[in-house]
């Protein structure tokens, strides 16, 4: 593991002044900084620490020492860095996609003629390319390309690789030991060092605002509440209460935006089988007029079929496949409730987000909220994350890596 080394001054000669100097000025106050607490690797609470900015980078073997958080997810994956020494970060999101050249293709015809394409850009060209998603299911489904895609969201950072880049990576709840052996073979390829930590801890750390913690009105998500991550492979389910978050504190199901997908594509197949739909057609479809709720009728798009544009009526389908992932997340959320202690719970039910791509459904919170209602909870209060969903998790990733104990990382091999 690599050691973070000071400059040593000591062997350097004091020099002494040739008029008396006057009296020191007393320093100005330093602003307060976030607390954020230190991330344990097992269940032990870990004192908050709190992080100053240093106008001088830290250094480990002659490289600079640049501090990440990524959450490598199924449909986009973000990475979230330090833009200078006064702590001002940046984060992008890129398709979670890696696109191979079809065997034939002409000069000219791909950007710089790649082999291989990422994200964005493999999306553009993707009839040109044998596109692959490298994550099912939240974890790892292809290692070669999950490795190159964490390889190409490394190079954004540090295309020279001339920086040692420590990297806390997001980890699904329920991700089993095979999961995470994979998640280190790709990660130790692009970064120096890492941390894994569950994506719905950091996602509540990435949705903290710190500047609010000194507001007495402010409901802290990292203090005592149920955050539901709604991705694209599974719903994670975590009690946040302060501390890295144990398995008892932990619950994954493998229902999320990927099988409300395949609902809505049988249900439009039964309904019109002259339709022949790309997955990402119904993806797009699914995030532009999702809900919750009673179904809808009317709701209108146009498709092609055999090559002529037709409009279809989906609002039953994309209603129906919904209120499936309903369903699910209620009767997981009972069980997710009754793990909290007697002690937490009626606070912890005042602080339920809902965050992910999954969120941004239509009358999910409300009608959530009202099926604990009518189940008997006290006054249940359910919010959703806001738009920036796709950045929580690596935001919080950046704030835990910041504050992560040298004898934490785990070194690439």
């Amino acid at each position: 593991m690599s050691e973070v080394t000071a400059q040593d001054n000591s062997n350097v000669a004091p020099v002494e002044p040739a008029t008396p100097t006057p009296a020191p000025v007393p320093p100005a106050p330093v602003p307060p900084v976030a607390v954020i607490p230190v991330i344990a690797p097992g269940p032990a609470v870990a004192a908050p620490v709190q992080t100053v900015p240093t106008p001088v980078a830290p250094v480990s073997n002659g490289k600079e020492i640049v501090y990440a958080g990524m959450d490598l997810g199924t449909n986009s994956s973000c990475i979230c860095i330090s833009l200078n020494e006064n702590d001002e970060n940046a984060s992008e999101v890129v398709p979670s996609v890696v696109g191979y050249a079809e065997e034939g293709i002409l000069s000219g015809i791909l950007p710089g003629d790649s082999a291989t394409l990422y994200g964005n850009d493999a999306i553009r060209n993707e009839l040109h390319l044998r596109t692959v998603r490298p994550l099912k299911d939240g974890v790892i489904y292809d290692l070669e390309a999950a490795t190159g895609l964490a390889c190409h969201i490394r190079e954004k950072i540090d295309p020279k690789r001339e920086k040692n880049i420590k990297c806390v990576v997001g980890i699904p709840a329920g991700a089993s030991d095979a999961d995470r052996e994979s998640l280190q073979q790709a990660v130790g390829k692009a970064f120096d060092s890492y941390l894994f930590i569950p994506e719905p801890f950091l996602a509540a750390l990435g949705y903290r605002d710190e500047t609010q913690l000194s507001n007495p009105d402010y409901n802290d998500p990292v203090k005592n509440s149920l955050f539901i991550d709604i991705g694209a492979g599974t719903t994670d389910f975590c009690i946040i209460q302060g501390y890295y978050p144990t398995d008892d504190d932990q619950m994954s199901i493998p229902f999320a935006g990927d099988n409300v997908d395949k609902l809505i594509a049988v249900g439009i197949q039964d309904a019109y089988p002259e339709t022949r739909l790309s997955d990402s057609m119904i993806r797009k479809f699914k995030e532009e007029h999702s809900y919750i709720g009673e179904l809808k009728y009317g709701l209108r798009v146009k498709v092609p079929v055999g090559g002529k544009p037709k409009k279809i009526d989906i609002g039953k389908q994309i209603g129906t496949a919904c209120n499936v992932l309903l369903d699910e997340c209620f009767r997981a959320i009972q069980k997710v409730i009754s793990m909290a202690s007697s002690e937490s719970v009626f606070e912890m039910l005042q602080n339920i987000i809902i965050t992910g791509g999954g969120s941004r459904i239509k009358n999910i919170a409300p009608e959530l909220q009202r099926l604990l209602l009518e189940e008997g909870y006290e006054n249940p209060q359910i919010q959703v994350a806001g738009y920036n969903y796709k950045e929580y998790v690596a935001k919080g990733a950046f704030k835990a890596a910041q504050s992560t104990r040298d004898n934490q990382w785990e070194s690439a091999k």
